[in-house]
This record gives C-alpha cells, sequence and structure tokens, in this order.
C-alpha cells in the first residue's frame, strides 16, 4: 500500500508545470544552479543524494509558495485530491501543511521509542516519537528538523542535522537577528516564509568549524617534532635533574631502525615551571574566534598543577627527540636546549608532523615495557574524578574567564554555566560507548554547584 508522502509525489509528478519551480528552491536551498546540484549529486554518495533529496522536496512540497497555485503544494493537494487519501491521512496531512523548520535541545532519550525534546527558540516541548533518532540521539544534543504535532506526540519529516550543544548559542543569535532584520514578530511565520536561513546557519556552522584555529598558550596549535644528535647522554640526564621544568614520566625500551639496536629510553613532561618569564614574550592574546586548549599535568594525586605542559621529551643513547604543540615553542626549544645542554646535544632538525603520522609514530615505538604500566581501576577512577571537579575551580573561557564555582555566584552568569555542564554531559554521553571508559563526575560536579539540570 502507498504511503500518502508517494501518493503526495504521484500528484507532483501529474503537475510537470510546477517542476520549472525546482531551479529556484535548488538556487535559494543550496545557493547553487541545478546544474551543479546535479553535478554535485552525481558526485556524491548514495547518502548525500538522499539527504539533498529529502531537504528539497519537503521545502518544495510544504514551505515553497507556489505562484501558479495560489497556494503552498500541500494544501492544494489537500483541497484538489482529498478522494485519494483516507481520513486519517488527510489529518496528518493538514498539521503537516502548517509545520515549519525548528531548532530542538535534546532532553531526554527513550531508546527503541523516541525523544523528549523542547524548541530553543519558542520554548514548547513534547515527545518526538521516532525510533531511528532515538539510537543516535544522547541528552543535549541540538538538532534541526521539521517536527509537527499529531495526536499529541511529534513527528518528524524531511531531513535532520544534528549540531553540538556549543552550537546553541550561536543558531538562537542568527534566528533572532534574522527576525529582526525581516521585521517579523511571529517565529512560526517567520519560519515559514524564510526557510532558507535554517540552512545557512547550517553552512556557517560548519563553515566555522573547518576555518576555526587551535591555539595553544604559545601559539597556534601545529605539532612539530624536534631532533638532535645526543653525544652525551650522562650529561644529559644529570642536567635534567636541576632542572624543574622537566617532570620524568617513564622508561621504555625502543629499538633503533637503523642500528638495529634496543635502548633505553627516558621520557619526560617539558613543563612551564621555572621558565616562566622566559616565555611569557610568546604568550598569545585574544582567542575570539578559535579555540585555546590547555594541557596540566596532574599530580599524584589526580589534582590540576599550576603549570602548563609545553611538550614531551625523550631521549636515549642516540636520539633526543622533542614534540610540542606550536612553532613558537619550537624556535625556543631550539635555543634553550643549545644552551642547557651545550655540546651534549646537536641540533639536527624540525619535523611538522599531522596527527595521523603522530599517532603511527607511537604505535610503532616501544616493544617491550621496563615495567608494569598499568594503572590500578580504583586509582584511576580517583584521577578522573579529582580532574573534572578541579575544573570547578579553573577559571573557563565561556564562562567570561570566571570559575565554575564564581559563575554559580553571578545570577547573569549561570544561563552559561548551564550550558556548560550541559556541553560536558553531552560529551560524556557521546563518548561512552567506547569500552572500560571511566566517567567523568558529571552529577557530582552539578550538586557541588547547587545546579539541577
Amino acid at each position: 500500500m502507498a504511503t500518502f508522502e508517494s501518493k503526495v509525489s504521484d500528484v507532483f509528478s501529474e503537475n510537470p508545470r510546477l517542476a520549472r519551480k525546482i531551479p529556484v528552491v535548488i538556487k535559494r536551498l543550496f545557493h547553487e544552479s541545478e546544474a551543479d546540484f546535479k553535478r554535485r549529486l552525481a558526485a556524491g554518495n548514495e547518502g548525500v543524494q538522499q539527504l539533498a533529496f529529502l531537504q528539497l522536496f519537503d521545502i518544495l512540497f510544504i514551505d515553497f509558495y507556489f505562484s501558479e497555485l495560489d497556494d503552498y503544494f500541500l494544501n492544494w493537494v489537500i483541497e484538489h485530491y482529498p478522494e485519494r487519501f483516507s481520513q486519517s491521512e488527510l489529518e496528518e496531512m493538514r498539521v503537516q501543511a502548517v509545520s515549519h523548520l525548528d531548532f530542538y535541545e535534546v532532553q531526554e532519550v527513550l531508546p527503541g521509542e523516541g525523544s523528549y525534546i523542547k524548541s530553543i527558540i519558542t520554548g514548547e516541548e513534547g515527545f518526538l516519537r521516532d525510533i531511528s533518532s532515538s539510537d543516535k540521539f544522547v541528552k543535549w544534543d541540538v538538532f534541526r528538523a521539521r517536527c509537527y504535532r499529531f495526536r499529541g506526540e511529534y513527528y518528524a519529516t524531511g531531513s535532520l542535522s544534528l549540531f553540538k550543544p556549543s552550537d546553541k548559542k550561536f543558531i538562537i543569535e542568527k534566528i533572532e537577528t534574522a527576525m529582526s532584520e525581516y521585521k517579523y514578530d511571529d517565529f512560526p511565520e517567520f519560519a515559514k516564509d524564510r526557510w532558507e536561513i535554517f540552512f545557512q546557519i547550517e553552512r556557517d556552522i560548519r563553515e566555522g568549524e573547518l576555518n576555526k584555529k587551535i591555539y595553544t598558550r604559545y601559539g597556534e596549535l601545529q605539532l612539530c617534532e624536534v631532533r638532535f644528535k645526543v653525544k652525551d647522554l650522562k650529561s644529559i640526564l644529570k642536567e635534567i635533574e636541576n632542572h624543574s621544568d622537566f617532570l620524568f614520566v617513564k622508561t621504555k625500551f625502543r629499538k633503533d631502525s637503523r642500528t638495529k639496536r634496543k635502548l633505553l629510553r627516558y621520557e619526560f613532561d617539558w613543563i612551564t615551571q621555572g621558565i616562566e618569564e622566559e616565555l611569557k614574550p610568546m604568550e598569545i592574546g585574544d582567542t575570539t574566534n578559535g579555540i585555546m586548549i590547555s594541557s596540566k599535568p596532574l599530580d599524584k594525586f589526580g589534582n590540576a598543577t599550576n603549570v602548563e605542559q609545553i611538550g614531551n621529551l625523550y631521549v636515549d643513547q642516540l636520539l633526543c627527540r622533542l614534540e610540542v604543540r606550536s612553532r613558537e615553542i619550537v624556535d625556543f626549544a631550539v635555543k634553550y636546549f643549545e644552551r642547557i645542554f651545550g655540546n651534549a646535544v646537536a641540533y639536527k632538525r624540525t619535523n611538522t608532523l599531522k596527527l595521523d603520522k603522530k599517532l603511527e609514530m607511537e604505535k610503532e615505538q616501544p616493544v617491550e615495557n621496563k615495567q608494569n604500566d598499568e594503572v590500578p581501576i580504583e586509582i584511576s577512577e580517583k584521577l578522573i574524578e579529582n580532574y573534572y571537579m578541579n575544573l570547578l575551580d579553573e577559571p573557563i573561557p565561556i564562562l567570561m574567564n570566571k570559575t565554575p564555582r564564581e559563575a554559580r555566584e553571578h545570577p547573569e552568569l549561570v544561563p552559561l554555566l548551564i550550558d556548560w555542564l550541559k556541553q560536558l554531559e553531552n560529551f560524556e554521553a557521546r563518548a561512552d560507548s567506547s569500552q572500560n571508559r571511566i566517567k567523568a563526575p558529571i552529577e557530582k560536579m552539578k550538586k557541588a554547584l547547587k545546579i539541577n539540570i
């Protein structure tokens, strides 16, 4: 038996004059010509093609106003072809015909049934009866979809696009700005008339993610490897002992690919302790259009230290290898190592690393452990808990550089604090499928902040 959606498509095919509007919708929706649209789909996979057609015909049938019909297509079908549909189908079609796109936040997921959702624009909420999305959603996800209320529950039609909780503020600002610019007071009316804005917001977010720069405290993120020839290992190790900016991590054996010798390798964290003043001129300022990442080593109790990790140092009889995260640190490291190690090392070269190359190197290196590196699960759990609880006393950029505890005392910052907690909880839920993963103590953090979401 044909579904009412397929019967609606049949009506459209029977009226070829309406197909002349397809290039107009493609231009507004995808910002490309019909020829470019066809070429892009021909080069894409089945998933890309299916998504594009879902988006195209969802707009064409429900939101695009046909001047030839003096109506929206689905409204026109209901009025002129009612005999093709059952009463139940017509009832659902009438609800779909007045529906519009919206952005929603997932409040709770019932796997295999659906999700409780809430519009981030109007605050309207309800239960979305949709099995397929309930297998993809986690709490606090944000998504764009056309959801219509039918017999007390929401149902979704057309395409669905998923966003991160951190995109919520940007989406709301874009919608509010557009409604003001086009002079709309009523959101459903705005969404019905200006549907292309909902897709433009997605393009802005995706392009922003691609172009967003990542920074460390000392420059834009760039994985680099600095290599020195070792001339006097004992001298290097003795000098390291006298410097507080090196923290011993462990020793491991590696097999040298050239000499085939098995070499004992020493590993150290290189931190800012004792050299903060030398590094100060390299500190970057505004990172408004990027992401700042920080790496603070933990002490033996799992508490974050007040120093920054700027590199990883590996030393054996033949090679001194330093991995850092910015070109600025490379330039500093070469001069600094030559100064403190003197003739015990000789600079060889600097390599720019890609993440996949670094992972490949890490996979190939150790061939034998000198000692068992496994940490008992109860210690690991305590380390993770301490790390996250310590975040409550760390300045957070999205909290206007206040700590979460400080933000809790400022009413104007509480909404930002709630969004930050939602992002953590959403991240944890998405990462929860990995085996043997220790969870962050999100509930304990909320309790400490006296926040219930």
